[in-house]
């Protein structure tokens, strides 16, 4: 019955996805597919279908060649990666609901964002991400010790999700310069890092993520889009010169006739 199943759930995720061409021996949307619907069975606790997805998403995977027009090898391995953490939890009975789609949730980004060159779904995370860092701030503002120990340990957690992913569409230089802040604000921030300077420490790390997800709102605008506006726009305001312009010579002609019959 379970094989029946997962077989009518792949076949349903085939019919929605765009027929591969006979040049191609991958196709990237597919793939993200099959990774949401893997996410949405692990969110209903169908855990031995959201892991046969998994396998077929590995034999699928392995199909891609390794090369700068389709996936890079760096890539290929955080995904890779993300893949297995999801294999090792998902059947495993110790491992709480909360972690398994936590796992699932990170390899789902970082496949979508090797598909979605506008939006990534990554990028939605942003509001928990910030809120929770507006709190670290107001934890280390007040002096509470306790909470910002919770407080960093849910940013962590959460920025983890998305670091694979942010791995594949930010620029490296970014994302180590965010890795030496992480580096910084740890367990002995309070004691390593003086108070005046704390605060500082803090904003300058928050920068550094507004700027991750400005990067990522920056990407939203699709270039052929926007080329559709400028020329969209251009035919408009032609279009409206020559009205007027033809306005103009309608109503000087008008005028030169009047003048004609004075005469």
């Amino acid at each position: 019955m379970r094989k029946w199943l997962i077989a009518l759930i792949i076949g349903i995720v085939l019919v929605q996805t765009k027929p591969i061409n006979a040049e191609e021996t991958y196709d990237w949307e597919f793939l993200n597919k099959i990774s949401n619907t893997a996410l949405q069975l692990a969110k209903q606790e169908r855990y031995s279908e959201s892991a046969q997805l998994l396998d077929y998403f590995s034999m699928k995977f392995e199909d891609i060649p390794i090369n700068r027009d389709s996936i890079s090898l760096d890539h290929f391995r955080m995904i890779s990666s993300t893949h297995k953490d999801a294999k090792s939890i998902i059947l495993d009975e110790k491992k709480t609901n909360e972690e398994k789609v936590r796992t699932l949730t990170k390899f789902r980004l970082v496949v979508d964002a090797m598909v979605s060159e506008h939006q990534p779904l990554w990028g939605s995370m942003e509001s928990s991400i910030m809120e929770t860092f507006s709190q670290i701030k107001t934890d280390v503002q007040s002096g509470d010790i306790q909470s910002f120990q919770h407080d960093w340990n849910e940013f962590l957690s959460l920025y983890e999700i998305i670091y694979p992913s942010i791995q594949v569409d930010i620029d490296d230089r970014r994302v180590k310069q965010m890795d030496e802040h992480i580096s910084v604000i740890g367990d002995k921030f309070f004691q390593d890092v003086p108070e005046t300077s704390r605060v500082k420490q803090l904003s300058l790390m928050e920068e550094e993520l507004k700027a991750i997800f400005e990067r990522v709102k920056e990407d939203e605008a699709d270039p052929s889009l926007v080329w559709v506006m400028i020329t969209t726009g251009s035919i408009i305001l032609l279009s409206l010169s020559y009205s007027g312009w033809r306005k103009y010579r309608g109503e000087k002609e008008k005028l030169e006739k009047r003048e004609q019959n004075k005469e």
